[in-house]
């Protein structure tokens, strides 16, 4: 009998189960710590604090995550115009944190700044950018301000607006334009939440790493 049909629960369910069981497995593979395993687990249990952390320290989270910072106050959006010559006088938005969403940040990690796992979970936090689910990403003004100036178009086709989630540059770049992640690196100090250059600043399509693995 299909598992799913003796389980008595839809296969989109048992999918969401099953993802839920994988990244407890990933966690068990990173961590050999029970106690450490079950604090991953709660910091992953705070469905804002992974965006929140992401805004603050690579300066950019995906559209589902900001709009559940919206949601709860945490972030707010500002309007700038661009200073590169490409760029010159067009008018973007970008992502900013609340003193709100600082103080539930702040909150979450109060008294746990000499914990080991924590740090760890912030370094794996910085390993990457950001992670596209297919719907875009937002960024801070200074993230976004980068990626302008280099350009970076891998960075730059994936920003949306957040009330609307449309595209906020239209552009279509060739395939020569977009650049490698040692100049990405580079650059990285501009918009850096510690100030210093980066070594995780890649822009993780999420659709194309399933993709990849389902082969």
């Amino acid at each position: 009998m299909n598992a799913n049909k003796k389980s008595g629960l839809s296969f989109l369910l048992n999918a969401d189960i099953a993802a839920i069981n994988a990244r407890d497995r990933a966690i068990i593979e990173a961590v050999s710590d029970p106690g450490a395993f079950h604090f991953m687990r709660r910091l992953l249990s705070n469905p804002t604090l992974r965006p929140l952390m992401e805004l603050e320290l690579n300066g950019c989270t995906n559209l589902e995550g900001a709009l559940l910072l919206s949601s709860q106050e945490y972030v707010r959006t500002i309007c700038f115009r661009g200073r590169s010559a490409r760029f010159r006088a067009r008018e973007f938005e970008a992502l900013e944190m609340t003193p709100l969403g600082a103080a539930a940040l702040m909150s979450e990690c109060e008294g746990l700044e000499e914990n080991h796992w924590l740090s760890e979970f912030q370094t794996a936090v910085e390993g990457y950018v950001c992670v596209d689910q297919g719907a875009g990403i937002c960024l801070s003004r200074s993230h976004f301000e980068t990626a302008l100036e280099i350009p970076d178009p891998e960075v730059l086709e994936r920003v949306v607006f957040l009330n609307n989630g449309m595209r906020q540059i239209a552009e279509m770049y060739r395939k020569e334009e977009f650049i490698d992640a040692e100049c990405r690196r580079d650059h990285s100090i501009w918009w850096s939440g510690t100030g210093k250059g980066r070594k995780g600043v890649e822009v993780v399509d999420l659709g194309k790493q399933l993709a990849v693995l389902g082969q």
